[in-house]
């Protein structure tokens, strides 16, 4: 597999459908008094600010993406040991959605992961499959998966009402069927 299939692979938000999620919140969720941010970058930083941070990206994937000004910039980190696939995607240049992905799900490291998130968000009782959320209505959702992994989402409602209109939008779009009857008349004629 090419770096390029790799990625993309990889990749949370690589069709539209995938969006979905950032509303649901049926787990178990928690409370934080501590700002939620990922791996210390604040939402709504710019893609320059983020490489400012952690310099060029393993990759950046600009294209066939669901939403026309979406990037997402990869990076492969280790967290405290941990070996990770960090994903960062911004919308109108606005990081808005991250993902860290474990690239091992051995039980210990999992269990050293979860432990990090207890600490950092002073939070005893989270466990996989459940949610933290800062009063900024950020939020990060811990999910148990084939990839164990950390989804961070803005809480900025007014950027996710322009996403959802964008993506509504292209679905409306990709879905009529604008025909004019008086040209397919005249072909026929």
């Amino acid at each position: 597999m090419g770096k390029e299939d790799f990625y993309q692979s990889r990749n949370a938000l690589n069709v539209s459908s995938a969006f979905n999620f950032h509303s649901r919140d049926t787990n178990q969720s928690y409370s934080t008094e501590k700002h939620i941010r990922f791996y210390g970058v604040e939402f709504g930083k710019t893609q320059k600010e983020i490489r400012r941070l952690f310099g060029k990206p393993n990759f950046a994937q600009k294209k066939g993406l669901p939403l026309d000004t979406q990037i997402t910039l990869f990076y492969k980190l280790n967290v405290k040991g941990i070996k990770c696939i960090l994903q960062m995607h911004l919308y109108r240049d606005q990081l808005f959605f991250a993902q860290i992905q474990l690239t091992d799900s051995n039980a210990q490291i999992k269990k050293v992961f979860l432990e990090l998130f207890r600490m950092k968000y002073k939070v005893n009782e989270l466990d996989w499959n459940n949610n933290l959320k800062d009063a900024d209505d950020n939020r990060i959702a811990l999910q148990d998966d084939i990839v164990p992994k950390a989804s961070y989402f803005t809480g900025n409602k007014a950027l996710w009402q322009e996403i959802r209109s964008e993506l509504s939008s292209k679905e409306e779009a990709e879905n009529s069927w604008d025909i004019d009857i008086k040209k397919i008349a005249l072909k026929w004629s």
